[in-house]
């Protein structure tokens, strides 16, 4: 039972990361922005919804990471 209820809160969790991944906006121009290339991603805030994608990836992928290891755990 715990199992299921786990896999099914790994799938939503799966979905939302995969969402949250890409509905962020592109950061840099590639290599040429390493080397100068654009200010702006150094310096430059960045809008509120980047800010908040940034920070919902990171904590959908930890919450994905702990289900992982608790289903392998279950499954051990």
């Amino acid at each position: 039972m715990l199992e299921t209820v786990l896999m099914v809160l790994e799938f939503i969790v799966c979905i939302a990361l995969i969402g949250a991944v890409l509905l962020q906006s592109g950061k840099g121009g590639g290599v040429g922005g390493t080397f100068g290339g654009s200010d702006g991603a150094f310096f430059g805030k960045g809008n509120d919804l980047d800010t908040l994608m940034a920070k919902a990836t990171i904590i959908l992928g930890c919450a994905f990471a702990v289900i992982t290891l608790a289903l392998a755990k279950l499954n051990a």
